[in-house]
């Protein structure tokens, strides 16, 4: 990990604050045009359970305004270092990872007491709304863009499970959390896995985050997961599966609640078998990933990267970015020009300028 990075180091910076002094509940309330370090607040995108994501903006260097995402903790989880703790281990992992797959962090800091952490922006939607949106029209996605997008995935988790620690050991990253909600489909042909906030590295910070404790959806969950096992990069190889798996199929592998799922998992049920319509090669792939037997799945993200780049080459036409950033605009291209508008009235309503 690179601790001279200067973004690195604001983080230490924050995370030696708020473990020396554990912060006060907030009663902090932000509003648009409140200004946190060098960003000003557009406007609010969401609100979860223990963050709100805001559109914000910076002058940058040629004078034209520079969007961001900030991230801040809900004010009334400050309070619990325990939260506090996994809310800065993602921004932590994400300051270590630099990659055009994986979401970049632009700054980190406090904002009188609330943890907050500005991400590049992306002018996209998530992978799960593009699928809604073809669904929704009676189509399905293109094996080239399903391929395209899940090598991309590949090549970004693969770098993350790579990362080293100062000592120059594997620091043990696990996203713990793929799925079609957690990669991101740009307008100009980008795919970003982001939401790090589940993941686990084996000398993080924080130990909140044990074994034992289930994190991540159960749809996308390792079946040595759900079995209470040491997990380690092969569960995210079995997540981008069921993510391919669902698009290719329309389902995720195991159905009914997630109870059902879990136990289905757990007791090494086998998944509902693909169509015969799909093609061998095909199959082939998404089998490599869904074996039960982690030692006989792809033990890599970029050995099944490999593998889709051999199923591809057998099946479709490659797909270069701007032809997928095409593809991307074509459903999503209405939804994100209102987007862009509602960003460009809260610059105007607050006199960003």
């Amino acid at each position: 990990m690179d601790s001279e990075n200067p973004i690195s180091m604001r983080w230490a910076r924050v995370v030696e604050a708020t473990s020396r002094t554990p912060l006060p509940m907030s009663e902090l309330r932000l509003r648009a045009g409140d200004l946190l370090g060098e960003f000003t607040l557009l406007m609010k995108l969401a609100q979860g359970g223990m963050a709100t994501i805001w559109v914000a903006a910076r002058k940058a260097s040629d004078g034209r305004p520079e969007l961001v995402a900030i991230k801040t903790m809900l004010p009334h989880l400050c309070g619990d270092h325990a939260f506090v703790s996994m809310f800065l281990d993602e921004v932590g992992l994400l300051t270590a990872i630099h990659h055009p797959n994986v979401i970049e962090v632009r700054d980190v800091g406090l904002h009188y007491g609330l943890p907050y952490v500005a991400l590049e922006w992306i002018d996209g939607d998530s992978l799960g709304q593009l699928m809604t949106e073809v669904t929704s029209r009676g189509e399905q996605l293109p094996l080239n863009v399903m391929l395209r997008i899940v090598g991309e995935c590949c090549l970004g988790l693969h770098v993350a499970h790579e990362l080293r620690n100062e000592r120059g050991e594997l620091a043990g990253v696990i996203h713990r959390d793929v799925s079609p909600a957690n990669i991101v489909t740009g307008a100009s042909g980008d795919v970003k896995l982001i939401d790090f906030g589940v993941a686990t590295a084996v000398d993080r910070l924080s130990e909140q985050t044990g074994t034992g404790v289930y994190k991540g959806k159960v749809t996308y969950m390792a079946p040595e997961q759900a079995m209470r096992l040491k997990i380690d990069r092969r569960a995210d190889v079995w997540a981008a599966g069921v993510v391919l798996y669902r698009m290719v199929t329309g389902r995720t592998p195991y159905q009914g609640s997630m109870l059902e799922v879990f136990q289905q998992l757990k007791l090494g049920a086998p998944y509902t078998p693909l169509p015969r319509s799909v093609p061998k090669p095909l199959a082939d792939v998404i089998h490599g990933a869904l074996r039960r037997d982690r030692e006989q799945r792809y033990q890599t993200a970029a050995d099944f990267r490999r593998g889709i780049q051999f199923a591809a080459a057998q099946l479709c036409e490659p797909l270069a970015k701007d032809q997928f950033a095409q593809y991307v605009r074509r459903y999503l291209g209405e939804k994100l020009s209102t987007q862009r508008a509602q960003i460009l009235e809260a610059m105007a309503s607050i006199e960003f300028a």
